[in-house]
């Protein structure tokens, strides 16, 4: 190899990582963390746990103080042992830093319950700077996001949560599982869906379907929405307090349920049963299905 031809390659390499760097960063295509699986459990050793869904949560008026307020009541009554947020948790343009007063008025202020918040990064977050949510995990006890992907085990229940927005170090880590009778992904794009905004590609959508989870947990589309793809039920809570989206003209095949409103999701898992119930912006049971392991 001639000093020519090793210059213009080390040149070439070197443009390219200057210009596709920033565009990694942005989308938080990378753990900014060691793995620290395990060290998030919650209640490994039962064999039982209830979570709460919310998605789409970060508008900070009215709409996201209802859901708030219902989820909470449902808490009270059913009982919540973590809650899953599934992306946009700050919109429109996420947070600047971790002393942001977003945190205070959209999160702190806005949620009474006093159990582990496990949230993923949506669309939205990433418009804003995407580490200081990663870093407010250690400013605050409830909000838990140790990486952009990281995994957890509740009970009966193996959860991995991932970033729909860049899937280039996230759709292999869902090949390595924990035993347990329920495997749950989050992703905050969803498979599919009957709402305006697409869900991941068809190669993702292959690659999550051969992993073979019994869950995929989304929000993206601001309504609430039950589908089966596969042996895949794909759970659409997005109806946590942002702006509503109109319907697909045409349905989507897989669709069961739809509610084009407010709302959110509350699962029970056993080791042998799941229990998915939807609930409006009142507390309202709009919606159920069960499951077998």
């Amino acid at each position: 190899m001639s000093a020519l031809t090793f210059f213009a390659g080390a040149l070439a390499g070197a443009l390219t990582w200057n210009f596709t760097a920033p565009l990694l960063e942005k989308k938080a295509c990378f753990n900014p963390n060691p793995n620290q699986d395990g060290c998030w459990d919650v209640q490994p050793e039962a064999e039982e746990i209830r979570i709460l869904l919310l998605g789409d949560t970060g508008s900070g008026d009215e709409h996201q103080q209802d859901v708030a307020t219902a989820s909470a009541r449902t808490c009270d009554e059913l009982g919540c042992d973590l809650v899953l947020m599934l992306g946009d948790n700050f919109i429109q343009h996420g947070v600047s830093s971790v002393d942001d007063p977003q945190w205070i008025s959209k999160f702190e202020e806005m949620y009474t319950q006093q159990v582990p918040f496990y949230p993923i990064l949506g669309n939205h977050d990433l418009q804003g700077k995407w580490r200081p949510q990663v870093a407010y995990t250690e400013r605050n006890k409830r909000w838990r996001m140790p990486n952009v992907n990281y995994s957890l085990v509740a009970g009966p229940a193996y959860i991995q949560c991932i970033n729909t927005s860049c899937t280039l170090c996230a759709l292999w880590t869902l090949f390595k599982r924990k035993e347990r009778p329920w495997r749950l992904v989050c992703g905050h794009r969803p498979l599919a869906t009957g709402g305006r905004h697409r869900g991941v590609t068809w190669l993702e959508r292959l690659l999550i379907e051969r992993s073979g989870p019994q869950f995929f947990l989304s929000g993206h589309n601001h309504m609430l929405e039950h589908l089966k793809i596969g042996k895949i039920d794909q759970v659409v809570a997005g109806g946590g307090g942002s702006p509503l989206n109109h319907t697909a003209k045409k349905p989507n095949p897989h669709q069961i349920f739809l509610h084009l409103g407010h709302g959110y999701a509350w699962m029970n898992l056993t080791s042998t049963q799941a229990t998915v119930r939807y609930f409006d912006d009142q507390g309202q049971e709009i919606y159920q299905f069960t499951r077998s392991a």
